[in-house]
């Protein structure tokens, strides 16, 4: 696991310099996204805790999942529900208004059709802000930042998406599984909502 995800601050701190200052945007558009009568919130890989502290703020329940034992004990000790699993292992998520996923999709990428379908049987919306335009692959300081924190406990990745692989690979999986989505914003992240088929 590289020593970022060992750290809620340092994640921060090199976040900020990726984000080129505007990292708290990033959870700003996920959160303009959720609505009065989404009460629970799943959060997968959560990371930092801006959207918890949202639905704190707005009666909302929020549920949390990392890997990263250092960001669950994080939030734990500042009262969140956040729970040290893989996600990838987890048979199934808990029933919620809404799943989330801000930046960690690429993990999962050999293994999305089963991430999906847990999603969508557990939520009818989920929404997902994924970096389609990646420092690891533009060369100079911020790239080689970027490379040397990419393992986020399951060893080193290369892998990530970009605008044309990310809308290939949702096409995909809406043919295998039922769901409808649209791009909501798009620059460095793309953000899509996502919804469950009736």
């Amino acid at each position: 696991m590289s020593i970022i995800y060992r750290s809620i601050y340092l994640y921060r701190a090199v976040m900020w310099l990726l984000y080129l200052g505007k990292y708290r945007k990033r959870f700003t558009r996920i959160t303009d996204l959720l609505r009065e009568s989404d009460k629970t919130v799943l959060e997968l890989c959560f990371g930092d805790i801006y959207i918890a502290e949202y639905c704190k703020a707005h009666s909302k329940k929020w549920i949390g999942y990392d890997i990263s034992e250092h960001f669950v004990t994080y939030a734990r000790r500042i009262g969140f529900d956040a729970r040290r699993e893989d996600i990838s292992l987890l048979a199934k998520f808990p029933e919620n208004d809404v799943c989330v996923m801000i930046g960690s999709l690429y993990h999962f990428h050999k293994e999305l059709r089963e991430l999906f379908g847990k999603i969508l049987h557990a939520a009818p919306r989920f929404i997902l802000s994924e970096p389609v335009i990646n420092w690891t692959n533009k060369g100079g300081f911020l790239s080689s930042l970027a490379r040397l924190f990419t393992g986020a406990g399951k060893g080193h990745e290369s892998f990530r998406f970009d605008e044309a692989s990310l809308i290939e690979t949702l096409e995909a999986l809406k043919r295998e599984l039922r769901f409808d989505y649209k791009v909501v914003h798009k620059d460095r992240d793309m953000v899509v909502e996502i919804r469950r088929a009736i």
